[in-house]
């Protein structure tokens, strides 16, 4: 391909392109400062998205669904020092502002018979002094499934403090709410044993592992990819303009992420160092075969043609591996996360900047910087040069037997896919070990979980006959393993007409008539706080809600939960009646839901668009299928260690497709690009497939090489699934790269696809 005008105005006025750059770059960069963390997991889904939108209805009829969990262990929780802890922790938990209701062993009510009927009385009226006072506690709390497990474990070790938030996310802050509780905690633990757990918590460990990520990643790619440059091309300026190209596409990007008011999310916080891994290829290939050019030139005379050379020689493959890498990226707009398509657009922007960049910038400074002298000596040059080069004589001789083995591998590590499992719950964004998971854990086994599920009832809630739908459903919900308890109105009513009725177990039953019903409720407001059913039922008792706890699980369970609850409404009531699931453990399995239909839909769209552009590119539909085979075969590798290895497939690696297959498919074009030309200069495919291996197997070795150097940053991350991302993609990336250095090579031999021979009919067997 003939040199672009553009090339050559380049060249003519380089100080003017490299000032644009710098101008632009300033512009563009300014916005970053105004550039925000966004650690809230719910904002994965769009607004408009079913299950978020009846959440937000549910938190508007019965105020928020988020809560903090306090559990206190002792020898004795019913001792006077840990009932006052208790008590004094309850009064400051309730005096922060953004607390709606808090209920403990200190303060919960229960209802009993009285001579007006029933009244609403608090558990501990005084602290216990006696065995038999204690016992008689102990005993009032197993009576009331909605005490027994919630306020106090059923062994009766552990206490807990449950304190509901306000519905207005805006009301509080998390960092502010840690340290509140944090403190609290802190001033009166020991002897006791306290955890913590509840979202907002666990939102706030997000914002600071986000914020701690951010100040790592970003510095220690830069560090390694300088390490990396200087060690690969041994001169200051080959590690220089690949550094600079880098921080002007990542200044560019970041600061077009500020224009469009994104927010870095999770999965944000890996843009700029999957900017670093993807984009310094580009450059990196201009500057191998530039280098390489100018050892064999050794004058600085002569400067001036080997750029246009190297340019000339390097501007298709450079931008046909762009266009395939664009293609990957973009395919994450399948994607129904909008912080997965955020990151496809960015990236993609990325691309197309550093492939600019790389085509202006850079040899508009190389025509500037002096003409480098210190040059990886020939002797390792050509040592490497005859180790890739035997590498193809091999795999040429050998190629039917070699791929019949590499299918076998690949058959057999490919059984592991069935054992992948699909997990979005942030709780597992960090190991067992971390504090948060610790106390999630305790309290999960101790009082039955810190998550829960919703279930929107609408019709006349006084009537028994609509009461004891939602009793049946009830039931049904209580059947499940992953549930421990559930409360509605329901179970207030059935409390209230059991000490209407002197306390009889007889009556622990829903009232028989609505007249009852109605007079119960009347007591109660009368008796006891009516606040206390506002999370219940709603002002004109038109609406109620089902409220289950659930142990924190797998995101797979957690949806297959939903889908039976939706199943058996559909199947056993009118759906009418129940027309919305909803909470934590619903939204965090429709979103497992959501990665799994993005990862199969961002996948196939993949493929099928680099299948068809490298056809196009080639002109030959062999070469479209030729080039995604290897690719297929380093898909079914990684996903295969995935079940193998036991990593899930999460917010992190569902992106592992598509970036694999815009970064594998680099390897491929400039093989195949390289390979045809060697071909179409006379060689037989025998003898240039060696060739190709010696060039531009080269740069795909070196490329590969940076790209590694890139993304094995991220295990350094805080979180587990970007850790085992970067695990992954760097072993794709090998897998790739192996691809093509092997697999390529030996398909070539056996094809002798036309679109690489037809210019040369004659070859050596």
């Amino acid at each position: 391909m003939k040199l672009d005008r553009w090339i050559e105005t380049v060249l003519k006025y380089p100080r003017t392109v490299i000032a644009g750059w710098l101008l632009l770059t300033t512009l563009m960069g300014w916005n970053i400062l105004v550039l925000q963390i966004e650690p809230d997991v719910q904002e994965m889904l769009p607004d408009d998205f079913a299950i978020v939108k009846a959440m937000d209805e549910m938190n508007d009829l019965f105020g928020g669904s988020e809560l903090i969990l306090v559990s206190i262990s002792s020898d004795n929780i019913f001792s006077e020092n840990t009932l006052a802890k208790i008590r004094n922790m309850t009064v400051e938990i309730e005096n922060l502002p953004y607390i709606n209701k808090v209920v403990s062993l200190s303060n919960v009510e229960d209802i009993i018979g009285s001579d007006v009927g029933f009244e609403v009385s608090q558990v501990i009226d005084e602290f216990p002094v006696t065995e038999a006072e204690v016992t008689a506690i102990k005993d009032r709390i197993r009576g009331n499934e909605l005490l027994h497990g919630a306020v106090a474990s059923r062994d009766f070790k552990n206490a807990a403090i449950i304190a509901m938030l306000n519905a207005s996310v805006e009301s509080y802050d998390d960092e502010q709410l840690f340290r509140d509780f944090d403190n609290i905690r802190r001033r009166y633990e020991n002897p006791e044993t306290i955890y913590l757990a509840g979202y907002p918590l666990t939102r706030r460990e997000v914002a600071v592992t986000m914020q701690g990520d951010v100040m790592t990643l970003f510095p220690y790619g830069i560090v390694l990819m300088i390490i990396f440059l200087v060690f690969s091309f041994r001169s200051w300026i080959g590690a220089f303009l690949p550094f600079i190209i880098l921080m002007l596409v990542v200044a560019n990007t970041l600061g077009f992420m500020a224009i469009l008011s994104m927010k870095f999310t999770f999965i944000g916080l890996m843009i700029p160092v999957m900017l670093i891994a993807v984009t310094s290829s580009y450059s990196i290939h201009i500057l191998s075969q530039y280098f390489s050019e100018c050892r064999n030139c050794q004058s600085p005379d002569n400067k001036l043609k080997v750029i246009k050379s190297a340019m000339n020689l390097m501007i298709t493959p450079v931008f046909l591996s762009g266009l395939t890498t664009l293609i990957g990226f973009l395919s994450l707009q399948s994607h129904v996360l909008p912080p997965v398509h955020e990151l496809g657009v960015l990236v993609s922007f990325g691309i197309v900047v550093a492939f600019l960049i790389s085509m202006t910038f850079l040899p508009a400074a190389l025509i500037l910087l002096p003409f480098p002298l210190h040059l990886q000596s020939s002797s390792s040059s050509g040592r490497l040069d005859r180790v890739l080069s035997n590498w193809g004589s091999y795999f040429t001789r050998h190629n039917k037997g070699f791929l019949l083995v590499f299918a076998l591998i690949v058959i057999i590590i490919a059984v592991g896919i069935r054992r992948i499992e699909v997990d979005t719950n942030p709780v597992y964004f960090w190991d067992a070990k971390s504090e948060l998971r610790k106390s999630s854990d305790f309290i999960d086994k101790e009082f039955g979980g810190s998550s829960q599920l919703s279930i929107l009832a609408e019709g006349d809630i006084k009537s028994p006959e609509f009461l004891h739908k939602m009793e049946d459903l009830s039931g049904y919900l209580k059947t499940k393993e992953q549930i421990t308890s559930v409360t509605s109105i329901v179970d207030q009513l059935k409390l209230m007409n059991r000490a209407f009725h002197a306390d009889s177990v007889r009556y622990y039953k829903i009232p028989n008539t609505r007249e009852e019903v109605a007079q119960y409720l009347l007591l109660y407001t009368l008796s006891g706080d009516a606040e206390d059913l506002d999370q219940f039922v709603d002002y004109d008792y038109e609406k109620a809600q089902i409220i289950a706890r659930i142990v924190e699980t797998g995101s797979a369970d957690s949806y297959r939960l939903y889908l039976d609850i939706l199943d058996h409404i559909e199947k056993a009531f009118d759906a009418s009646e129940f027309p919305s699931v909803t909470g934590m453990t619903a939204f965090v399995g429709v979103l497992a839901d959501m990665v799994v239909n993005g990862q199969i839909r961002s996948l196939i769209i993949s493929i099928v668009l680099v299948c068809l552009v490298t056809a196009v590119i080639f002109r030959s539909p062999v070469a479209g299928l030729l080039s995604v085979l290897p690719l297929t075969g380093a898909m079914l590798i990684v996903f295969g260690l995935m079940g193998f290895m036991g990593i899930r497939l999460d917010m992190a690696t569902v992106m592992l497709s598509s970036i694999m297959i815009g970064i594998g498919i680099d390897y491929t074009i400039h093989f195949l690009y390289r390979c045809r030309l060697e071909v179409r200069k006379g060689l037989s495919l025998k003898a240039a497939i060696p060739i190709t291996l010696q060039t531009s197997g080269k740069g795909i070795l070196y490329n590969g090489l940076s790209v590694m150097t890139g993304f094995v940053v991220f295990l350094l991350s805080g979180f587990l699934p970007i850790y085992f991302f970067g695990f992954l993609i760097v072993i794709s990336i090998v897998v790739c790269l192996l691809g093509a250095l092997t697999v390529m090579p030996a398909l070539l031999m056996i094809s002798k696809p036309k679109f690489i021979t037809h210019k040369n009919r004659s070859d050596d067997e």
